[in-house]
This record gives C-alpha cells, sequence and structure tokens, in this order.
C-alpha cells in the first residue's frame, strides 16, 4: 500500500515538474502544485506481465495512470482511433494519459504482446 501510494505521489511530481518547466519557458510565470496534476479517473497496474484491469471505462477528459509493478520494462502502443505510445515505462515507473475524445482505445505491449488492454471513452455528459 506504501509502495503504490508513493507511486501516485511521484507520478503527480512528475506531473508538477513537467509543468513549471514548461511554464518557465514561456513568458507567463505559474507555479506548479498538485492541483496543476490531472485528477487520475482510472489507475491500471502492470504486474507478472498482465495490465490489472485489462479492460476500463472512462469519460472523455478522464485521465489514465499506468503503474509499472513488474520486475521488467513495458510500453503501450495503443491502435486507432489514436496512434499513442508510452514509451518504455520502467519498474517503479508510472505513465499518464489524458483521453479527450470518445472511442475505444485498444493498446499492447511490444515487449510481451501478449499483454492488450481496452480503454473505452465515453462522451462526457
Amino acid at each position: 500500500m506504501k509502495r503504490r501510494i508513493l507511486l501516485v505521489l511521484a507520478a503527480i511530481l512528475a506531473v508538477a515538474t513537467i509543468t513549471l518547466v514548461s511554464a518557465s519557458c514561456s513568458s507567463k510565470t505559474t507555479t506548479a502544485s498538485e492541483e496543476d496534476a490531472p485528477a487520475i479517473a482510472m489507475t491500471v497496474h502492470v504486474k507478472d506481465g498482465e495490465f490489472d484491469p485489462r479492460d476500463i471505462e472512462i469519460e472523455a477528459g478522464g485521465t489514465v495512470m499506468w503503474i509499472n509493478d513488474d520486475i521488467a520494462p513495458h510500453d503501450l502502443h495503443f491502435l486507432a482511433p489514436n496512434k499513442l505510445y508510452s514509451g518504455v515505462v520502467r519498474p517503479e515507473k508510472a505513465w499518464i494519459h489524458t483521453f479527450t475524445a470518445a472511442g475505444n482505445y485498444d493498446y499492447y505491449c511490444d515487449f510481451h504482446n501478449t499483454m492488450k488492454g481496452v480503454v473505452v471513452v465515453r462522451p462526457a455528459p
């Protein structure tokens, strides 16, 4: 449990740091905080060569966090309607993505092609 909390906090810190770095490159000055980090609608754990849960459902505008609890690196390749790529997600690291458009987002791990999942994004009310 402590490890999961630390991973979530690390992900929030990473988003806040990226926001701060991005802000420092523009003429507008902002301060990053936890409020700047997107709210996580769903968390998927990558462990024992599986995505858990494998299939998820969120509303458009929802953010999903994948946490690699496995000992091996993984990645996420998304197929149509939007070809996304997570890059390599190393053990004890996370990847976060906000889905803005409704649709079914099938994905798989390129390193372990039996690992598959689906993000179903419903239109926002």
